[in-house]
């Protein structure tokens, strides 16, 4: 397994058990339950059908056959003051759902209690904020993966996807309530405002993604899904 190789050579999660279980008892539970209700509507969105393995279809003369596998890991790159933490959360909730061998994050910046109980919601324990070079140099050589940057950290891994925060901004249009205020503690980080992609509690037309207020701290992704996570290979014939 990765964890093991990662282990063998010296590298191991800055984030042990002890912090993830302090970060639970700290984390109040109104903020624990933006985080469930997040990655719940991010699993229930990614459930979008049969795994793809094998495809195939004709076009004119020509057969084109689809081969579709899981990637062995999924390195996530991540600084809270460019992206809110349910962004993080939903991308990493795709990789699951495409059944990614091993999710590794580091982070950058804020370490913040909300991020630690939400990484182990998700059951990733491979957390890590010291330079992250030599852990991507040993994923790399270990198989086929991919580099989520979040956090703007320019990654020599030529499979990487950078979305830009300044596509990605929040607008909240929610009367003040105790939910409205712990999520904007779970995302109290964030420091880069784009332009309005997410309004919670917006009308239709408002922005590209418009969520009732019951599904405040929800993030759907337009260039992050489950195949994001899937090595594709076709034959012609």
């Amino acid at each position: 397994m990765i964890e093991d190789l990662l282990a063998e050579n010296g590298l191991v999660p800055d984030i042990d058990d002890d912090a993830f279980g302090e970060a639970y008892e700290r984390c109040p539970a109104v903020q624990r339950s933006v985080i469930k209700n997040a990655v719940s509507f991010a699993y229930a969105l990614a459930q979008d059908g049969v795994e793809p393995v094998m495809q195939a279809r004709r076009l004119g003369h020509v057969e084109q056959s689809v081969r579709c596998e899981r990637l062995e890991w999924a390195f996530f790159a991540a600084d809270l003051r460019r992206f809110p933490l349910p962004a993080l959360f939903s991308a990493m909730v795709q990789a699951l759902v495409a059944k990614v061998g091993t999710l590794v994050v580091h982070v950058s910046g804020p370490v913040t209690d909300p991020l630690l109980f939400g990484c182990d919601f998700l059951s990733v324990d491979q957390v890590f904020t010291a330079d992250p070079e030599p852990v991507l140099k040993l994923l790399a050589a270990s198989g086929q993966g991919i580099c989520v940057d979040l956090a703007g950290a320019a990654l020599a891994y030529p499979r990487t996807l950078r979305p830009d925060p300044a596509a990605y901004g929040v607008e909240i249009r929610l009367p003040d309530s105790g939910y409205v205020q712990a999520y904007k503690a779970v995302t109290a980080e964030v420091a880069v405002q784009g332009r309005p992609y997410i309004c919670y509690g917006g009308e239709p037309d408002c922005a590209p993604v418009v969520m009732a207020k019951r599904l405040l701290g929800c993030w759907v992704w337009d260039v992050i899904t489950p195949d994001t996570f899937r090595y594709r290979t076709s034959t012609f014939s």
